[in-house]
């Protein structure tokens, strides 16, 4: 993925770390809603990979109702159907305003679909299907709309307020490969499911 730039002279990396200074100019919800969303995601995995060693809810696992399979379709639903969306609104804004934290928030957008699709897909509970396929049109929908509006305001600055304009287009175009991909993945192989059912085996 190219660097994103934003001033002359002021070359990004992707998942750049932000610094304190910068960090103060952002908004507070922006940052706010990226760290909870990191939170429900690690607290997801963490829940499952306890389940599987027995340390909570002991002699069931992720998959069999109980209260960490409901615990992690409930996080699952928050990180599809409100993280994600949030951070394409966020990363956008961020991404006007010329603040680099955008290129943190979209960083993490790859993960969060990940682990929430598996959270929801594996969860095995009644609606799950029907809502992980409502999810992914909810994505879908949303990122398409805004490769749009991040083209539109291309346009609407073509004397070049941003030195690297198409940063952002570029970036939804990656993260477009990466979720044909990653949903693939998830369906024909389930990655994520065979490691933890091996922890679950050897413990």
């Amino acid at each position: 993925m190219k660097s994103p730039q934003f001033k002359a002279g002021d070359i990004g990396v992707f998942n750049k770390k932000v610094s304190l200074i910068e960090l103060r100019k952002v908004d507070p919800i922006s940052i706010v809603g990226l760290y909870v969303s990191e939170a429900l995601l690690f607290l997801g995995i963490l829940l499952i990979l306890l389940n599987n060693l027995n340390v909570v809810a002991p002699g069931s696992y992720f998959g069999a109702y109980n209260w960490v399979t409901v615990t992690v379709f409930s996080i699952g639903l928050v990180i599809n159907f409100i993280s994600i969306p949030f951070l394409y609104f966020s990363s956008l804004r961020n991404f006007v305003k010329e603040s680099e934290f955008w290129d943190k928030e979209t960083f993490w957008i790859l993960p969060l679909f990940f682990f929430g699709t598996f959270f929801l897909y594996n969860s095995l509970i009644a609606p799950a299907l029907v809502l992980l396929i409502l999810s992914i049109m909810t994505i879908a929908s949303i990122h398409i709309k805004f490769i749009f509006k991040a083209r539109k305001i291309n346009m609407e600055n073509e004397k070049g307020l941003y030195a690297s304009r198409e940063q952002y287009v570029i970036t939804l175009k990656y993260l477009s490969a990466y979720y044909v991909l990653l949903l693939a993945l998830l369906v024909s192989f389930d990655p994520l499911y065979q490691v933890f059912f091996w922890i679950r085996l050897h413990t």
